[in-house]
């Protein structure tokens, strides 16, 4: 990560943010909803000009030094760091389970979500 070419830094502004889940008794992640597709579209951009990245929140512990440093207000909350670079391979393909594989109908414990049947 020392040696990328781009570090980007990605932070959410709490004063706008939808937080439904605040007041329940567990970590909120509702917040990221709306940044993490942000991200997302970062990355797939980066990509189509030949770069590569990962985001990561492993600087989240550090958000206060973070701010300190780069002078980011206090209603900033740290989201993820992504260091960008060009990629020594490109990936072309992929593997992917299949979705009936962890999608279900329903329930948790429903029916294996199958492909889709179009309707007449």
């Amino acid at each position: 990560m020392v040696g990328a070419p781009v570090v980007l830094l990605v932070f959410l502004d709490l004063a706008c943010a939808a937080s439904f889940d605040s007041e329940l008794d567990r970590v909120g992640v509702i917040s990221g909803c709306s940044i993490y597709p942000f991200v997302w579209n970062i990355l797939l951009a980066a990509r189509n000009e030949g770069y590569g990245g990962t985001p990561t929140t492993f600087a989240a512990p550090q958000e206060r030094a973070l701010q300190q440093l780069l002078g980011v207000p206090e209603q900033m909350a740290f989201a993820a760091l992504i260091p960008l670079g060009r990629p020594v391979k490109q990936l072309t393909k992929l593997s992917r389970k299949p979705v009936e594989d962890f999608a279900v109908l329903e329930r948790w414990d429903g029916p294996a979500l199958g492909p889709i049947q179009e309707q007449d």
